[in-house]
C-alpha cells in the first residue's frame, strides 16, 4: 500500500506559542517569542540558562506533557494553514502515517488535537516515541535522529512510502535511506535555509502547504 508520512510539530501544527510558554515557565522569565521561533532548544538554553541541563530537561517534560500543566499548554497550538485540507485529500488516496517525536503519554491528547484541527485520524497510523527514548536522549546514550530512523525504517517495511514531509532538515538523513521518491522539506525560514534540507536528503523544499496541493 502506498503511504505518505508526515511529521506533526511545526510541520502541520504550529507549536511556537506552546514552546514559548514552556520556556517562560521553566526559566521564570520572559523570553521573546521571536527567539523561540528562530532557535532550537539547545540554543535557547545556552542563551538564557547557561546550558543548565536540569532546566533543559524540565522544558522537555513540559513540552511532552509529562510535567503537570504541560497538557494545558496544548491550547496554544494551532494548525498550519492548508495542512488539514491537503491531508484530508491525501488520506483518500494514500495510507497516512503521522510520525512524531511526541511521546506515547500524549497519544490521546494528540489524536484529540488532530481531530480538533480538522486533520484526518480515521484509518491513519500514529507512531510516537516512548518516554524512555527521550530519557536516553537526555543522558546522551541515543539521539532523536537514531530513534526516528528506526521508526521510519519500520514504516518503510510495512508500506511503500511515496512521500515524506518534515520541517527539520536533520531528519532527512533518515528518510533518504529508503527509496522515497518525494522527500519534502517544509521550510522554516527563521531557522533553516533551503540548502540545509537538500544537503540532508530532501528532494524539494516548499514554503507552505498551499504549494503541496496536487492538481
Amino acid at each position: 500500500m502506498d503511504a505518505v508520512v508526515v511529521d506533526i510539530d511545526d510541520t502541520i501544527v504550529n507549536t511556537d506559542r506552546r514552546r514559548h510558554a514552556a520556556w517562560c515557565r521553566v526559566l521564570n522569565k520572559e523570553v521573546p517569542l521571536q527567539e523561540v521561533e528562530s532557535h532550537g532548544s539547545r540554543e535557547i538554553l545556552r542563551r538564557y540558562a547557561f546550558s543548565n541541563r536540569r532546566i533543559w530537561e524540565r522544558f522537555w517534560m513540559f513540552t511532552l506533557c509529562v510535567e503537570e500543566g504541560g497538557a494545558d499548554l496544548l491550547e496554544l497550538d494551532k494548525p498550519i494553514p492548508d495542512a488539514p485540507e491537503t491531508l484530508q485529500r491525501w488520506n483518500e488516496q494514500y495510507k497516512l502515517v503521522y510520525l512524531t517525536g511526541r511521546t506515547e503519554n500524549m497519544r490521546q491528547l494528540t489524536a484529540d488535537e488532530l481531530r480538533r484541527f480538522g486533520f484526518p485520524t480515521h484509518e491513519t497510523d500514529l507512531l510516537m516515541f516512548a518516554l524512555k527514548d527521550w530519557i536516553r536522549f537526555f543522558s546522551s546514550t541515543a539521539s532523536v535522529l537514531t530513534t526516528r530512523s528506526k521508526m521510519f525504517s519500520s514504516i518503510s517495511e510495512q508500506y511503500n512510502v511515496v512521500r515524506v514531509i518534515d520541517d527539520n532538515p536533520r531528519f532527512f538523513a533518515a528518510y533518504r535511506k529508503a527509496p522515497v521518491p518525494d522527500r519534502v522539506g517544509l521550510l522554516r525560514k527563521n531557522r533553516f535555509s533551503p540548502r540545509e534540507y537538500l544537503e540532508n536528503g530532501a528532494t524539494r523544499v516548499v514554503e507552505n502547504w498551499k504549494q503541496l496541493r496536487e492538481p
